[in-house]
């Protein structure tokens, strides 16, 4: 490629693509993972966080009994806090859905207006694992990403601090893939006259 001057970048990546060349006989390893949690450290297994739910009881639950069983504003992260109102448009969906549709108790919260709350928890232990290529994966090649773990939700409404009706939506087994692929590798994301000279070279 005569009369091609590579930019000190690209000259840069080039350096990285053959460092990362040198590690593909690595263990799998050096690849990334992450742990994302929501809930809290008390709530670490699906089966954990159903055997909580099952220890609430309508029109006996306490927000102090919650708060015994970690959960409570203060005390889980994401938990959303929503006004009957919110209640209401939330329950109510789609428009054909009216009040007398609703579950009685719903009805009830909704009805003791500010004296009426909605707790949302949203729970879940998701662990993200990179794998395949050690080398393809550094280049910027083809990225691929294993996440398992599980997810759930509660939605509790109180009035007057007592639980009036609970409900329970979750995910078991979550097991998900995803792949990207830059068949430029780290040129990929090049602009300008860097990037044409990469795809001019390439050619």
């Amino acid at each position: 490629m005569a009369g091609v001057t590579f930019p000190s970048r690209v000259k840069a990546m080039a350096a990285v693509c053959v460092a990362a060349l040198a590690l593909s006989g690595c263990a799998r390893w050096v690849l990334p993972s992450q742990v994302e949690a929501k809930g809290g450290e008390q709530f670490e297994t699906y089966e954990q966080v159903q055997n909580t739910y099952a220890r609430i009881k309508a029109f006996t639950t306490t927000a102090g009994d919650l708060t015994d069983m970690g959960i409570h504003p203060g005390k889980t992260p994401n938990l959303q806090i929503i006004n009957y109102l919110e209640i209401r448009s939330r329950f109510m969906q789609p428009q054909t859905v009216q009040l007398k549709d609703l579950d009685p108790a719903v009805q009830a919260c909704i009805n003791a207006r500010e004296a009426c709350e909605g707790w949302f928890v949203p729970l879940q232990r998701i662990s993200r694992e990179r794998v395949g290529d050690v080398s393809l994966d550094m280049l910027g090649f083809r990225r691929e990403t294993v996440s398992t773990g599980w997810r759930a939700e509660m939605v509790l409404l109180l009035v007057d601090d007592v639980v009036v009706y609970k409900l329970w939506s979750g995910t078991p087994n979550v097991n998900e893939a995803t792949k990207e692929v830059k068949p430029l590798g780290p040129f990929q994301d090049l602009s300008g006259a860097a990037a044409g000279a990469v795809k001019s070279a390439i050619q």
